[in-house]
């Protein structure tokens, strides 16, 4: 799921993500959503907008989608039916220009988490050239430019779905989520939380052997009313809050304390391989999911051991803080694809009829209770689609007779109005029924945190066209559309546990990761190294190191290379995962045989001659060891689920700096440096070190938020003491 706000202006520095999609997305005052200021529905917000940009700023497609209806703008805006005030001199009217879009992608595997929306932009003053009934559509395509609504240079802008794929979407149709058993496993995204029941306890330290012992441990609190932690790992931090329902209003719970981050160690994210290895030391891998969501998800690739392995954190209670056991079985776990009501969601189906009246007493509460304005944004609305032409009796109808804020319409004003409504509505699918709504500013919030991509959107990150061979004469390759998506077709889904799982997710992470393996895997093309450790037609081994590491030579997504990474790996999945072979076994590279020794990592040392100070290599014989029984490491690059995680492993594992975890580089910002560190440390930065800052580019364009009109970019590279300039083609991946 790649989603992005409908206008794409300039992030500040220092800008949060949330803090940059409410500023694009400023609300014009009683156009807010679900209720406007005259007391009906509102199926999403009207998006002010000034134009003030040159040229003028384009309303951009959210996500991929398909074209359902458009109309073009008529020349006649300020003109009656357009203008509902038309007979009131000096003033304008309302754009009918719109683009509605249906939106088909996945949230995470399986049929269930396989869903579809629409967005809707209405008031457009003109509509792209490129925008067509019927077809496709990419995320940041520009779908036309902003018109006025009743004379405001605004548009409106709103999300929906139907009724089959709001559960697809958020994991239930009613009511509040269910904490009687842990959340999706299908879809898990964004932050991780904790149903914490009362009499959950709270110590004052953990156990320093990581193990479910309370003894020595000091009671701290035993709590009387359930409490929800909510737990964000980002940038190398933990940061844990935790919430109180508010016994006097309802929908709101109140935050304990200051949120604490990292409480349980420095740079708690970037360290979770290290706490892995420390804390799970019979099941390293499965120990690292319990760290990064709070339970085991990939239950078909790993098994914790022990079952009831704990994970202590500190978390905050009323009046103070204490170490838990989150991963006790009483304790239940979520993400952000639940939409836990504890963070506001809410579902609202309480308005059983057919009109466009807010009649849910559920908002009339939270307006009594003055809590309307700090809840609305979360609130999942179920009504009529406000839209529909032929509805426009039924659901308005209730204007004549008037309401307890306004008064009743003459016929002669609904008349007016009604003709002003059928000036802008069309006819749609929607004729019938109602539609789950949504507050699309804090939707795309929700869903920009899903890092899962869809078959078509991870093979539209394959460069469409590229240049490799620098520094000397690089030459132009094409990669058709088909081969991209029969190249990735066997490894999405494991991908995406992958990069779910070490929290490779944001654009400057997923980019960095993507950029390396591709000039690793020869954009997708093999998961074996070229040459395979062996001497080619010339007698030369393909590198000084192939002559060393032989038989374990590169495989998988990160091209795990030298018999220590494999051995790591093996250690981090277990012996379990990743069995011994038979005495009797025969490994597929015949060069390892059940007697056969090999250089653990690289034995090439220089050393300086005391006399003439002269240096030379040395080999260090003492890294010779026997590899049988270990596994046979063609597993690596065979098996779909090792191709794929053992790159993860690598990235977050990687030693450098006295620290580990290459995410760093990447959490700094997408620059030539920080390309150039990463592929320092997954190759040495010398293969490929100018095509990787080229495929890290084009990956990035098309995650990021960033609108280019240029078709390519040249960018000055310095390696060393030299500058190569590189092109980025920016041609799309599309079919």
């Amino acid at each position: 799921m790649i989603i992005s706000p409908p206008l794409l202006k300039a992030k500040d520095a220092h800008e949060t993500d949330a803090a940059w999609i409410e500023r694009v997305m400023t609300v014009v005052d009683r156009r807010g959503y679900p209720v406007n200021g005259y007391g009906s529905w509102h199926g999403g917000i009207h998006i002010r907008q000034t134009d003030e940009g040159r040229p003028a700023e384009s309303v951009r497609a959210i996500a991929d989608g398909t074209v359902v209806s458009l109309r073009k703008s008529s020349d006649k805006r300020d003109q009656a039916p357009f203008n509902i005030n038309a007979d009131k001199p000096n003033t304008k009217g309302s754009d009918d220009g719109y683009v509605l879009i249906k939106h088909e992608t996945e949230i995470g595997s399986g049929d269930e988490a396989k869903v579809a929306f629409y967005s809707l932009y209405m008031h457009l003053k003109s509509l792209a050239e490129t925008v067509k009934a019927g077809e496709k559509v990419y995320r940041k395509d520009p779908l036309g430019l902003p018109g006025m609504v009743d004379g405001v240079n605004a548009f409106h802008f709103q999300i929906f779905c139907d009724d089959d794929n709001i559960s697809k979407l958020t994991g239930r149709k009613s009511g509040e989520l269910d904490i009687s058993k842990n959340g999706r496993t299908d879809a898990v995204y964004g932050d991780i939380h904790f149903y914490l029941p009362p009499q959950t306890k709270f110590y004052d330290k953990a156990p320093a052997d990581n193990s479910t012992s309370i003894t020595g441990l000091s009671e701290l609190y035993t709590s009387n009313a359930p409490l929800y932690a909510s737990m964000t790992l980002a940038q190398g931090n933990c940061t844990m809050v935790t919430r109180q329902k508010n016994t006097q209003v309802d929908g709101k719970y109140d935050l304990l304390g200051e949120p604490l981050v990292n409480a349980d160690g420095n740079d708690y994210e970037y360290n979770l391989y290290k706490t892995a290895m420390r804390n799970y030391k019979e099941s390293p891998s499965a120990g690292f999911e319990l760290l990064r969501f709070g339970r085991v998800i990939n239950t078909d690739n790993e098994t914790l051991v022990p079952a009831d392995a704990p994970l202590w954190m500190m978390v905050n209670y009323p009046g103070g803080k204490g170490v838990v056991n989150l991963a006790d079985s009483g304790i239940k776990k979520f993400s952000d694809a639940d939409f836990p009501h504890w963070t506001g969601w809410q579902m609202v189906d309480d308005d059983t009829d057919s009109d466009s009246q807010c009649n849910s007493a559920i908002i009339k509460k939270l307006q009594e209770d003055s809590e309307f304005d700090n809840q609305c944004g979360k609130l999942i609305c179920h009504f009529p689609f406000e839209w529909e032409k032929s509805t426009i009796d039924t659901r308005f109808s209730w204007l004549k007779t008037g309401s307890e804020e306004h008064d009743p319409m003459t016929d002669e004003d609904y008349a007016k109005f009604k003709a002003h409504a059928e000036a802008l509505c069309f006819e749609s699918a929607f004729s019938s029924g109602s539609l789950w709504h949504f507050n699309p500013t804090k939707l795309i919030n929700n869903l920009r945190a899903c890092g899962w991509l869809s078959h078509e959107e991870i093979s539209s990150l394959i460069p469409r066209k590229y240049y490799e061979g620098y520094p000397s004469k690089p030459v132009n390759v094409t990669v058709p559309w088909a081969t991209s998506f029969g190249r990735w077709e066997k490894y999405v889904k494991d991908f995406n546990n992958t990069c779910n799982k070490y929290n490779i997710i944001s654009p400057p992470r997923r980019s960095a990761f993507l950029g390396q393996i591709y000039i690793e895997t020869g954009m997708l093309r093999t998961m074996t190294e070229g040459g395979k450790g062996q001497k080619n037609s010339k007698g030369k081994f393909v590198s000084p190191a192939a002559e060393y590491y032989q038989p374990f030579y590169g495989r998988g997504f990160m091209q795990l290379t030298w018999p220590q990474n494999f051995d790591d790996y093996r250690k981090f999945r277990t012996k379990v995962k990743l069995p011994d072979e038979t005495s009797g076994y025969v490994y597929d590279d015949s060069r390892i045989t059940n007697v056969s020794e090999h250089y653990w990592a690289d034995p090439r040392k220089t050393v300086v001659d005391k006399h003439t100070h002269e240096k030379h290599t040395v080999i260090d014989d003492e890294l010779l060891k026997r590899w049988h029984p270990r596994y046979d490491p063609k597993i690596v690059a065979e098996d779909s689920f090792c191709a794929t995680d053992s790159a993860g492993f690598y990235w977050v594992s990687k030693h450098h700096s006295h620290e580990i975890n290459i995410n760093r580089a990447p959490d700094n910002g997408i620059t030539s440096e920080s390309i150039g560190r990463c592929s320092v440390l997954v190759n040495g930065g010398g293969y490929g070190y100018f095509e990787r800052q080229a495929y890290t580019r084009y990956a990035f364009y098309y995650l990021n938020d960033v609108v280019t009109r240029n078709a390519k970019e040249t960018v000055q590279v310095q390696k060393g003491r030299s500058t190569v300039k590189i092109t980025v083609d920016y041609t799309r991946q599309c079919k």
